[in-house]
């Protein structure tokens, strides 16, 4: 996710139509004249590359090109696109030389409205708080555009965040609120929240004496008791509980309140977190947005000719259980390849494993013994992975694997994982229950296996790290054609059985989470409902996506849930309409989430190679770098233990159908 406000609109310009998307000449861009080392080749090479979203590229052009003619009389336009272009690719220290140089050398010019505040952001997005905070104040008085005063005040009040200065940071956040629009309100909004959250009893009391009933006045009443709660004060809990019930009736906050004045004073009583502000960190903005990845040249020719590279794919193409699925995985990392490194510079070889661990291993082997060969993708199931793996890491061979089997990033720094495993959903539905829908009593009903119990300890984990509580765990033999036991035991067993009223039992729980398929899943919910559970909240697991279960009865008791998801079709994502439209095209069908897995190691692969990776080592170190990646399963990246890292696309029910919850967004690991 890039630092949100480095998007704000440029000014439209006679001479260059949007700078946020028009190179710095007015020319059409075209491929790069034969003059490779002249001034005017390496312009033409920066407006073609800025044209196709190649920003790193771009940028590297536009400095060569400043190298070769210093004074040209084009210097104010490519200064301007040159630091946009490194903006953009996330070139912050570049970014900011090239705003300075315009800015002190066209004082009066047509760019330097825009670019002044587009600094104090790009300092903001380097993690340099206090220059990014000097700049946005000494700006702020004399700006009259909206956009870039609501701009301003944000970085200053990220700055002033950054620094320890939370009461003139809220402050700040809340001027800012009151005059932004649409996302950007959001955003303020969540920089209001980071900052009560971190205010004292005092400040805190100011903010609630001076907004009343308007926002954030409930939120700071909210602190105010959780404060108290954590003093042992129960009276002043209790008188903060009886104005919130009074004057903020109704507000989602409500059942937090509630949750304090019931346990303050008591013997034990631990006091939640506070369920807004505390994952907020302004520098985490500052990822930057990832263009798209580019090949250097030096690579050379595809084919494994002299100077290219190779990535070989090992997967199950001819197995009878995985072959669809490695055929999709196959698919996807060739259209990446094909979209992103057309033409030059990487030989793709996919090869067949059949389905055998020793046959993957030997290929993976074979692989390791050819210099070229950079990277392997796969193997994919988890009973042919085991061996290939350690094998690669005993060749210093960098692995993408797509596998959910346990043990495999264990191995070595050279194995990496893509792919959304158990961990992953478990821990994505618990954040979601407790941070945004403020559950806080969470149960879950799993099969007695091996997965289950996996699944029953990382939801565990998370709801407890979270400051809420497993308040009910049952499990079922797998094997069941009933559940009226567990469900009766989870439930308590206190039911009047009137399904037909539409009556929701007491509970020792307000979410359920059932991590089976959907046909199991649809019998167990039916179960419930019986036993008087008909409003529940459920969480569930991407076994959930299927027709089956919207077409069943339980569906009308699944409304609201909560389903973490690799890829979905519904999502508004840009790079995800253009890879389901580059799919359909190449091959015919759409894409399902193993063609997206190997789309997503195509590009992490190539981004490492475009950012200087020549050799393995090289290319290992890169992936371990952390770099956000903009994948079609998410921005993801791997953290250096080579896990996947991303909060997952949420999906929920609504009628029959499935519908956006929430965009996949970057993780923050674990």
């Amino acid at each position: 996710m890039i630092y949100k406000r480095l998007a704000f609109p440029l000014l439209i310009l006679p001479l260059i139509l949007c700078l946020a998307c028009v190179p710095a000449t007015t020319r059409t861009a075209t491929a790069p004249r034969s003059a490779a080392s002249g001034p005017q080749a390496a312009l033409d090479a920066a407006d073609l590359a800025y044209g196709q979203g190649q920003f790193r590229a771009a940028a590297e052009h536009y400095k060569k090109f400043l190298s070769l003619e210093p004074d040209s009389p084009r210097l104010e336009p490519v200064l301007a696109s040159y630091g946009l272009a490194a903006e953009k690719a996330g070139l912050f220290g570049d970014a900011a030389s090239a705003y300075e140089r315009l800015i002190r050398e066209f004082p009066g010019g047509r760019f330097t409205a825009e670019a002044q505040p587009r600094l104090a952001n790009v300092y903001m997005a380097g993690g340099d708080a206090v220059r990014a905070e000097n700049l946005a104040a000494m700006l702020l008085p004399a700006e009259t555009d909206p956009a870039r005063r609501t701009s301003l005040q944000m970085t200053l009040a990220d700055s002033q965040w950054l620094r320890g200065r939370y009461a003139e940071a809220t402050a700040n956040f809340l001027t800012a609120w009151r005059g932004a629009q649409g996302p950007a309100k959001a955003e303020a909004q969540e920089g209001v929240l980071a900052g009560l959250s971190r205010l004292n009893q005092a400040s805190l009391e100011e903010v609630q004496r001076q907004y009343g009933q308007n926002f954030p006045g409930p939120e700071a009443t909210y602190l105010l008791a959780r404060l108290a709660a954590q003093s042992g004060d129960a009276a002043r809990v209790a008188l903060q509980a009886e104005h919130f019930a009074r004057y903020f009736n109704g507000h989602p906050l409500m059942p937090q309140m509630q949750a304090l004045a019931a346990g303050a004073g008591t013997e034990g009583f631990a006091v939640p977190a506070p369920v807004f502000g505390q994952e907020y960190d302004p520098r985490l903005k500052a990822a930057p947005e990832m263009a798209l990845p580019t090949i250097p040249a030096a690579l050379g020719p595809i084919g494994g000719q002299a100077g290219g590279v190779s990535i070989v794919a090992v997967l199950p193409l001819t197995d009878k259980n995985a072959a669809q699925y490695a055929q999709a995985i196959a698919s996807g990392l060739g259209l990446a390849f094909k979209t992103f490194a057309p033409g030059g510079g990487i030989n793709l070889s996919v090869q067949d494993s059949k389905g055998s661990e020793q046959e993957a291993a030997r290929l993976v082997a074979q692989a390791a013994a050819n210099p070229q060969v950079l990277a392997v993708v796969g193997p994919f199931t988890s009973r042919e992975s085991g061996l290939p793996a350690r094998t690669a890491q005993e060749a210093g061979l960098p692995m993408i694997v797509i596998s959910q089997r346990n043990d495999l990033t264990g191995l070595g720094p050279n194995i990496f994982r893509l792919f959304l495993t158990p961990r992953h959903q478990a821990e994505s539905v618990a954040r979601y229950a407790v941070r945004v829908q403020g559950h806080q009593q969470l149960g879950i009903l799993y099969p007695e296996d091996n997965y289950g119990r996996q699944i029953r300890s990382f939801f565990e984990n998370e709801v407890r790290r979270l400051g809420a509580q497993l308040a009910a765990a049952d499990s079922y033999d797998p094997q069941a054609k009933d559940w009226e036991e567990a469900v009766k035991r989870l439930t308590g067993g206190k039911v009047n059985r009137r399904v037909s009223t539409n009556y929701q039992a007491e509970t020792t729980f307000t979410t359920l989470y059932i991590p089976d398929s959907a046909p199991v899943v649809a019998q167990i919910m039916a179960q419930l409902a019986f036993y008087d559970v008909t409003k529940m909240p459920y969480l569930g697991s991407s076994l959930w996506l299927s027709q089956s279960l919207l077409d069943s009865s339980a569906a009308d008791f699944a409304q609201g849930s909560v389903i973490p998801v690799a890829f979905s079709e519904l999502s508004g994502r840009e790079e995800i309409r253009r890879f389901i439209s580059a799919y359909q095209a190449a091959y015919g069908r759409a894409p399902n989430q193993y063609a997206a897995y190997g789309y997503d190691a195509g590009l992490a692969l190539i981004q490492a190679l475009g950012q200087g990776a020549a050799t393995r080592d090289d290319l290992r170190r890169q992936l371990s770098l952390g770099s956000a990646v903009p994948g079609v399963t998410g921005p993801f990246r791997f953290d250096q233990s080579g896990e996947y890292v991303v909060d997952p696309t949420l999906l929920s029910v609504q009628g029959r159908e499935f519908i956006l919850l929430r965009e996949a967004g970057p993780g923050a690991g674990r």
